[in-house]
């Protein structure tokens, strides 16, 4: 029972990869032969113009500022070490 139902999680695994294969490569497909279409308007001497939906617009500069805490929540400076500290110690 149990060699069966991993049989299957394997077919049905098997089964979902193909059918995303198959969609990748129609995807493909379709935009390798709107590659070609476009190509061949250039050669024709038109300029293709981009589709509103695929232009993007960039977000407008704003002002970054450090964040300010309040003394007792700053992180603390690590004390630098000293030679003989570090002699003394091993």
């Amino acid at each position: 029972m149990l060699a069966l139902a991993i049989t299957l999680l394997f077919a049905l695994a098997a089964a979902a990869a193909f059918l995303c294969l198959v969609d990748s490569g129609l995807k493909a497909r379709d935009a390798y032969a709107q590659l070609l279409r476009e190509a061949a308007l250039m050669r024709a001497g038109y300029a293709v113009q981009v589709e509103a939906r695929e232009l993007r617009v960039r977000r407008g500069v704003r002002a970054v500022t450090a964040e300010r805490r309040a003394p007792g929540l700053r992180p603390l400076p690590a004390p630098a070490l000293s030679p003989v500290l570090v002699y003394a110690a091993a």
